[in-house]
C-alpha cells in the first residue's frame, strides 16, 4: 500500500505541474492582439452600418423599406442587424431566430446633434439633408459647373469635395481667379427656400431664449476651405456676437426641418451571426492548436500516469481474484501469492492468514466431529454389546448390566455437557456472574476438597497463598478452572509424588499456578493440550477417567474471565499450569 500510495502522489504531482506548465504556456502565448483586432474590426463594421443606414435615413421619412438595406448591409458586413421601434415592435431582423442581446442594442438617432472630429463644430450628420437634398438634374447641373471650375483653376486647386446632399464644392488658393467659383457657391432656388426656412425656425428659437434674430442663414462656403459635409452660417446685424445659443437654435432648426423627410430614433442590435453567444472555442486559430496540444499533452500524461498506477494494481487485484474463485470453490490450500512489494499485498496477506485461519478452523472442526463420534460410538458399543448379549442369556446379570449402562451413559453426558460448555464460552454466550471474592479462599477450598483424593493416591497436595486475594471474577468459573487443572494434576501424578497449588499477585494480576512432579509432557504434544478431546498418549490415560475436553474447558473459561491459560512441561519432570486474571483495582 505505501508503493501505491507512492505512485498516486506522484502521478498527481506530475500531471498538477503539467497542468501548471501548460496553463502557464497558454497565458503567456495566447493572441490577445488576435481577439482585439477581431474587436476593433468589428466596431468598424458596426459604424459602417450605422452610416450606412443614417444616410438611409436621412431620404427616407419611416423604415418601412429598409429591408433590402439591412440584408446588404449583413452579407458586406458578416454582421446580424435588427432595427427595432420605441414600442419593442421588431421592424426588420436579418436573422429573426437570434436573441437581441441589450449589450448589442443601442439607439440609432439620425436627427442625433454630432460634434465635428477636427473643429467641434455641432453639425447633423452628412446623410440627413431634409430640402437641401439635390434631384438629379441639379446635381447634373452642378457638376458641371463644378468641373468646369476646376479646370479654370487648375494647379490652383486645393481640395474638391461632394456633400451629402449632393452638391459640389471645390476650393482654391487665395489668389487664384474664380474661375466661376462664386456661381457655384450660389445657392439654387431649392437651396435657398431651404436656407430662408432654416432661417425661420432659428429666430423663433432666439425670439423665444430672448436673444436678437438673425439676418439671414447661408451655406458655408469659402474659396480656400472646403467642408465634407452640409454647413450653414447665420448672419447677424452689425455689432451682434454669434453665442452658444445661436449654435443651438441653428442645430435645433436644421433638426426640426430635417425631421419632417428623415426616419424617426430606433433601437440598432448587431450582433454576430450567432446572436453574440460566446462558445468553448471562442479563440483564435492559434490559441485553439496550442489549447489542443497542452491538453493532448496532458492526456498522454494521464494516460501513462493511469498505467503507471493501474496496470500493477490490476494484475494484484487479477491474483487475488483468482485465489478468491479457488477458495469459494472449496480449495482451502488457496493463496494470493503476492509479495510484499506487489500492490494490495496488505490485502493479499489478510487473505493468505483468512484462508489460512479458515482450513485450520476446518480442520479442528472435522478432527472435532471424528474424536466426538470416536468418543460416542465406544460406550454406545459397549452398551450395545451388553445388552444383546444380556438377551442372549449370555454375560453379566442385571444389576451389573445396570451399572455398566449407568457408567456408560455417565460418561455420554459428562462429554455432551464439557462439549456444550466449551462451545459457550469459545463463542462468547456464556453468563458469567462477576462478584469480588477472595482467590486464596477458593484454592484453599480446592486444597480441602481434593485432599482426601491425593493421600489415597499416595500424592502429597500442598498450598501456598496469601491470607486474602481479592479478585473481581466469577467464582463458580473459577473453582470449575483450578478443580479441572487439579484433577488433571492428580491423575498423571504417580504414586509419592507432589501436586501444590500456589496463589500470588504479580505485576497487577493474580496469578494461580498447579504445579506438579508428575510424569510430563513431551515438547512435541505440549501445544495440543489445550485441543479439544486431545488426551496424549493412551498410555498415559486412566481409562474412563477423563473425556479429553478439561484443559479445553479451562482454558475457554479463563479467557471469557479476561484471562490467560499456560502450559509448561518436561517430560519425566512434571508439569506447571498458570492461570492469570486482572486483580481487583
Amino acid at each position: 500500500m505505501p508503493r501505491l500510495l507512492i505512485r498516486y502522489l506522484a502521478a498527481c504531482l506530475l500531471l498538477v505541474l503539467a497542468s501548471v506548465v501548460g496553463t502557464v504556456w497558454l497565458a503567456q502565448t495566447s493572441e490577445y492582439r488576435y481577439d482585439q483586432q477581431v474587436s476593433d474590426l468589428n466596431l468598424a463594421r458596426d459604424q459602417q452600418v450605422i452610416d450606412a443606414l443614417t444616410i438611409w435615413a436621412g431620404s427616407h421619412a419611416d423604415w418601412d423599406d429598409v429591408g433590402p438595406m439591412l440584408l446588404r448591409l449583413s452579407q458586406e458586413t458578416g454582421r446580424r442587424i435588427a432595427l427595432v421601434d420605441g414600442a419593442g415592435k421588431v421592424i426588420a431582423d436579418t436573422a429573426p431566430g437570434l436573441p437581441r442581446p441589450q449589450p448589442a442594442t443601442r439607439l440609432l438617432d439620425p436627427l442625433q446633434i454630432l460634434a465635428d472630429p477636427l473643429t467641434l463644430d455641432s453639425r447633423l450628420h452628412e446623410g440627413v439633408n431634409g430640402p437641401f437634398l439635390l434631384d438629379d438634374a441639379q446635381r447634373g447641373q452642378l457638376a458641371r459647373q463644378a468641373s468646369a471650375v476646376v479646370e479654370c483653376l487648375g494647379d490652383a486647386v486645393v481640395e474638391t469635395a461632394v456633400w451629402g446632399s449632393g452638391r459640389p464644392v471645390v476650393a482654391g488658393f487665395d489668389d487664384a481667379p474664380d474661375c466661376g467659383r462664386a456661381a457655384l457657391n450660389s445657392p439654387l432656388p431649392t437651396e435657398r427656400a431651404a436656407l430662408d426656412d432654416v432661417r425661420d425656425r432659428m429666430n423663433v428659437c432666439l425670439l423665444a431664449a430672448g436673444e436678437p434674430p438673425v439676418t439671414d442663414v447661408e451655406l458655408d462656403l469659402s474659396p480656400s476651405i472646403v467642408p465634407s459635409y452640409l454647413a450653414l452660417r447665420s448672419i447677424r446685424a452689425a455689432g451682434d456676437v454669434v453665442d452658444d445659443i445661436t449654435v443651438d437654435c441653428l442645430m435645433q432648426a436644421r433638426s426640426a426641418q430635417a425631421a419632417a423627410t428623415t426616419a424617426p430614433a430606433v433601437h440598432l442590435v448587431i450582433t454576430d451571426e450567432r446572436g453574440d453567444e460566446r462558445g468553448l472555442l471562442d479563440a483564435s486559430p492559434g490559441s485553439i492548436a496550442r489549447t489542443a496540444a497542452v491538453v493532448a499533452a496532458l492526456s498522454a500524461l494521464l494516460a501513462a500516469a493511469a498505467a503507471l498506477i493501474i496496470v500493477p494494481t490490476l494484475r494484484s487485484a487479477r491474483r487475488l481474484e483468482v485465489a478468491v474463485d479457488r477458495f469459494s470453490a472449496g480449495d482451502r490450500d488457496a493463496r494470493t501469492g503476492l509479495r510484499a512489494r506487489d500492490d494490495l499485498a496488505d490485502v493479499g496477506a489478510a487473505f493468505d492468514r483468512m484462508s489460512a485461519e479458515i482450513a485450520g478452523h476446518e480442520a479442528s472442526r472435522r478432527r472435532l466431529l471424528g474424536d466426538i463420534a470416536h468418543e460416542l460410538r465406544s460406550p454406545l458399543t459397549n452398551i450395545r454389546g451388553w445388552v444383546e448379549a444380556a438377551d442372549d442369556g449370555l454375560g453379566l446379570d442385571d444389576a451389573e448390566l445396570h451399572r455398566l449402562v449407568l457408567d456408560e451413559a455417565g460418561r455420554m453426558e459428562r462429554i455432551t455437557g464439557d462439549l456444550q460448555l466449551l462451545a459457550l464460552a469459545e463463542s462468547g454466550d456464556l453468563q458469567l456472574e462477576r462478584t469480588t471474592c477472595d482467590a486464596a479462599g477458593i484454592v484453599r477450598e480446592l486444597f480441602d476438597a481434593h485432599r482426601a483424593r491425593a493421600a489415597t493416591a499416595g500424592i502429597t497436595l500442598t498450598v501456598d497463598a496469601p491470607p486474602v486475594l481479592p479478585l473481581r471474577t466469577d467464582p463458580a468459573r473459577l473453582r470449575q478452572i483450578l478443580d479441572n487443572l487439579l484433577a488433571n494434576a492428580l491423575r498423571h501424578t504417580p504414586t509419592g509424588g507432589h501436586v501444590s497449588l500456589e496463589a500470588r499477585v504479580s505485576e497487577g494480576r493474580v496469578r494461580i499456578a498447579v504445579v506438579d512432579d508428575g510424569e510430563g509432557i513431551p515438547s512435541a504434544d505440549l501445544p495440543r493440550v489445550f485441543d479439544r478431546l486431545w488426551r496424549g498418549e493412551p498410555s498415559r490415560v486412566r481409562a474412563g477417567e477423563s473425556t479429553g475436553l478439561g484443559l479445553s474447558i479451562a482454558r475457554g473459561l479463563a479467557e471469557a474471565l479476561g484471562g490467560t491459560l499456560d502450559a509448561q512441561s518436561t517430560l519425566g519432570e512434571g508439569s506447571r499450569f498458570e492461570l492469570s486474571l486482572p486483580a481487583q483495582a
